[in-house]
């Protein structure tokens, strides 16, 4: 029995007088063009590697330096600032290190930090650790999205980027010693290009610099970017590389075009985790950003300007005047954000009246803007302003054992006495990433000798944070539309939908009509 028709069958038994719940749908492989099948069957995906996550980290920034340069002084300031405020800085100790090359823990700490700050002094050139260090900052900034916020404390930027003054000497001694090929001279001097030519601070030419003081100064700026770069996801993420992937491709990171993509797909799927993964990414590339969560629910509760003045006051950085109604508040978006080059996320949009008031005309952003906005429903994404639309699917049973592992075993696998109770579990979920993950979460806390029952439980009844989330879509259809969605998630999944159409009378449930709004809202898939 599929997941669609359980959940269906359990808060909807008024209608079990009409409709009798058949067995399980057919497997997948014998899905055939033409024909309707549950929106919780998977589509199967190459397997791809687990996405890093955003948060949980021990570390939130690294901290670069030469230890005879600036260990006493200044990388103590800013260090001790950071602690102070909460901040988990990572500060390496030079003196125990062994050996030149980087250790896991060193190189954990760089992978994990949200921020690294290179602290370049007149002997960082002449470090390898420093320079080994270095290029696996600039290796995150390009694959993780971290942010390289760097100190030219007693150097020019110039001397940094093109190896002048001591830098170049610094490298005629690497050379001379021929202990490093060529290749590893020319990383660390395209690293040191990379980061010298990003804006920093520019310690060495301040008059009368007071570097407790700047150092105050830096750590709130940091707290700052801390506090709006990243959004929190789960740490147990699997087989979202290959989405994130194909949308950053869409989304032109590297490009000075305005772009706005859709990601749709029914409740549960990842859509948010997903597009928050790319804000991240994003993030460290834009001044202004701004995250509006839950539209959907927070136009309901407090009107559609309330976003508006939102969005306004983020990009703003300031509390603007209470916007009044719709009208007043896409004026102001349209006179005041038209020259910012903002990053923004627009999560669960759900009415086209959504789209108008928040997006209407690309002309309303700065050049260069990227927009991200996810929705269930297509058809909000069908519009000349939207750039590229990404459907996410269900996931494939190994990447949804896995997934349904880290939640239940707090690994990447089943234990062995466990196999055949957990096949069944992802089977009862149907590639449903939000139901394997609260399933797995349950039978985490549960004896084995009950997992039977429990499981017997979910396949009657799934829990209900996992109904309350698909219900949402089944809601929003009128009594035509439900009726044909229960019709067709209990008796005809696998079926030719040519054949499928004429089981309803076509002048009282309209099902073509119907079954494309089912498709729109991503209940259902039509092959």
């Amino acid at each position: 029995m599929a997941l669609s028709a359980i959940l269906f069958k359990e808060f909807l038994k008024k209608r079990a007088g009409q409709i009798t719940v058949v067995g399980r749908a057919a497997d997948d492989s014998a899905t055939k063009n033409g024909t309707v099948e549950g929106a919780l069957r998977t589509c199967t995906s190459p397997r791809v590697k687990e996405m890093a996550t955003c948060s949980g980290y021990d570390y939130e920034v690294f901290l670069s330096f030469r230890g005879p340069d600036t260990r006493s002084g200044f990388t103590d300031f800013l260090y001790t600032s950071m602690i102070d405020v909460g901040i988990r800085a990572y500060r390496d100790d030079e003196e125990l290190r062994v050996g030149e090359e980087i250790g896991p823990e060193l190189l954990r700490a760089i992978n994990q930090s949200k921020i690294s700050i290179p602290i370049f002094s007149k002997g960082y050139a002449s470090s390898v650790w420093c320079l080994k260090e270095l290029i696996q900052m600039v290796e995150c900034q390009k694959t993780r999205g971290q942010k390289i916020m760097p100190i030219f404390y007693d150097v020019a930027p110039s001397e940094v980027r093109y190896q002048t003054g001591g830098y170049g000497e610094a490298f005629l001694s690497h050379e001379s010693k021929k202990r490093y090929d060529e290749e590893t001279m020319h990383k660390w001097k395209a690293a040191l290009n990379t980061v010298g030519a990003l804006k920093g601070w520019d310690l060495h030419i301040m008059p009368n610099r007071r570097e407790g003081e700047f150092a105050k100064t830096l750590t709130q700026k940091v707290f700052n970017e801390l506090k709006k770069a990243y959004l929190v996801v789960s740490n147990n993420l699997v087989s979202v590389d290959h989405h994130v992937d194909q949308i950053m491709e869409m989304i032109g990171a590297q490009t000075s075009e305005t772009r706005i993509v859709g990601i749709h797909g029914m409740g549960g799927i990842g859509k948010t985790t997903i597009a928050k993964i790319i804000y991240n990414k994003l993030s460290h590339n834009f001044e202004n950003c701004c995250f509006l969560h839950d539209i959907r629910e927070m136009s309901k509760g407090n009107g559609i300007q309330y976003l508006q003045n939102q969005l306004i006051s983020d990009i703003l950085k300031t509390k603007c005047a209470d916007i009044k109604n719709i009208d007043e508040g896409t004026q102001t978006i349209k006179d005041r954000l038209s020259n910012k080059r903002i990053l923004l996320l627009l999560d669960d949009m759900e009415e086209e009246n959504h789209m108008e008031a928040l997006v209407g005309k690309r002309s309303w952003f700065g050049q260069g803007s990227k927009l991200i906005i996810t929705t269930r429903k297509k058809d909000i994404l069908d519009v000349p302003e939207v750039d590229y639309s990404y459907e996410v699917n269900g996931m494939d049973p190994n990447h949804s054992l896995q997934l349904f592992s880290k939640h239940a075993f707090r690994k990447d696998s089943p234990l062995d006495e466990y196999i055949n109770q957990s096949k069944k579990a992802i089977d009862i979920a149907g590639g449903l990433p939000l139901a394997l993950e609260v399933m797995g979460s349950l039978l985490s806390h549960t004896k084995k000798e009950k997992w039977d029952i429990i499981l017997k439980k979910l396949e009657s009844a799934p829990p209900e944070k996992v109904q309350s989330k698909l219900k949402i879509s089944y809601d929003a259809l009128d009594v035509r539309q439900k009726h044909i969605f229960l019709d067709i998630a209990c008796l005809l999944i696998g079926h030719n939908k040519d054949i499928v159409v004429h089981f309803w009378d076509e002048s009282k449930f309209f099902p073509e009509e119907a079954m494309e709004v089912l498709q729109n809202m991503s209940l259902i898939k039509i092959k």
